[in-house]
């Protein structure tokens, strides 16, 4: 796995290749990113900004999930005062389509 593009989702950075499934908040709506690094083939990374317009991350929608539920609980000292709240994000299944760009990048 020697190509791979780094992308910016949210406020977070992933590495991914062709063929990755990345959980990403439900706000998140792109079709294509364009990425901050891309290594077409082994040894070699593209981090120019000039070079890096070539290049977009392909994304396709495979589902839309909840997290696991996160349990709040709330307690203050001597009033017997207790609060349990449950919270649970929405989020997306995203899966890498495609790197366009690195079609013509030669093998080693």
């Amino acid at each position: 796995m020697s190509k791979y593009a780094v992308i910016k989702i949210g406020s977070s950075q992933e590495r991914v290749s062709i063929g990755d499934k990345l959980l990403v908040a439900n706000s998140f709506s792109e079709t294509s990113l364009t990425p901050l690094l891309v290594s077409p083939r082994k040894g070699q990374i593209v981090t120019e900004e000039k070079e890096l317009k070539n290049f977009k991350v392909e994304i396709e929608l495979l589902d839309q999930t909840k997290s696991k539920k996160i349990r709040i609980f709330q307690y203050k000292n001597k009033t017997g005062n207790r609060r349990r709240m449950g919270y649970r994000e929405d989020n997306k299944i995203i899966e890498i389509k495609n790197i366009a760009g690195l079609e013509g990048s030669e093998e080693e």
